[in-house]
């Protein structure tokens, strides 16, 4: 575990640049039934702005793989849900499918770990406390659609991610720990639309990539942590209200592990797991 003080420094996000040229391109297009003969509902669901608010459960977990033989198998582990907000961005034109979302969660979660007091010797002492999180994450999107019966769309994907998390442990505490973790992803995927019915529109889909560049920064020190895979898997359900505007819930799972840093300072950041579901409710307005 390391247990050092930090300040939070802003990071460049490059992926953000990706997901605003996606929006830039399509935000003037209009689309029909008659030009894609896609079902007129899967269309309109997927030409929209939305914002959406719920909660993101956090379940994290931090492995010891040896490091201290006197301690057991999870070095500490983290739960609880944060508020989420959610800002997202569809469109599909001439059958090209393009999504951008900006989401933000935050909040405390429960913590049950160690603290570590460094010695001679090194004493590690249970601790049950509470860590503040803030998180943000951009995803973008680039898919085509593909027309599977008159109510069904298929949509195979790549995805660019990013991902933002600072993590304080005990931060009312003098002995309080603050770690800002970093990864970009870079997947693939595939969606399903459904419309049973006129105004109804059902979206399932799933994804698997890899982290890149993941790292973490504590105490001025950066710790480069292994690069893992991540999946995902989520479901929604679009109601349009009138011509413009629709409703939409919506989960979605994301899990992914970070693999054991380097040896930095005489430190060694742990392998992690990390895994989300993100509840939202969302309002959005077809263009």
């Amino acid at each position: 575990m390391v247990i050092l003080k930090m300040s939070f420094t802003t990071r460049v996000i490059p992926a953000f640049v990706t997901v605003t040229v996606l929006m830039v391109a399509t935000a003037q297009a209009d689309m029909t039934d008659s030009d894609t003969k896609i079902n007129a509902d899967i269309v309109k669901a997927s030409n929209q702005l939305a914002v959406g608010f719920g909660i993101l459960h956090q379940d994290y977990r931090e492995f010891n793989d040896g490091l201290v033989p006197s301690l057991p198998t999870i070095l500490d582990s983290e739960s609880g849900d944060l508020t989420s907000l959610r800002l997202s961005f569809t469109g599909m034109v001439d059958r090209l499918y393009v999504q951008g979302s900006l989401g933000y969660s935050t909040g405390d979660t429960a913590y049950t770990g160690y603290l570590q007091q460094f010695g001679p010797p090194i004493v590690y002492t249970p601790l049950n406390t509470t860590t503040s999180n803030h998180m943000l994450d951009l995803i973008g999107r680039v898919g085509y659609t593909y027309k599977v019966g008159s109510s069904v769309a298929v949509i195979p994907y790549i995805e660019l991610g990013e991902h933002v998390w600072k993590r304080d442990v005990a931060p009312s505490a003098p002995y309080g720990v603050t770690e800002d973790y970093f990864h970009f992803s870079l997947g693939f995927g595939a969606k399903a639309l459904y419309s049973p019915i006129e105004r109804l529109v059902l979206e399932i889909g799933a994804g698997y990539g890899s982290n890149l560049l993941s790292t973490t920064t504590t105490g001025g020190y950066d710790f480069k942590l292994g690069d893992k895979p991540y999946v995902n898997a989520y479901a929604s359900l679009d109601y349009r209200i009138d011509n413009h505007w629709h409703l939409t819930g919506s989960a979605d799972y994301r899990k992914w592990e970070y693999g054991e840093s380097d040896m930095v300072a005489g430190l060694v950041e742990p392998h992690s797991e990390t895994q989300q579901t993100q509840y939202l409710m969302s309002v959005g307005y077809h263009f």
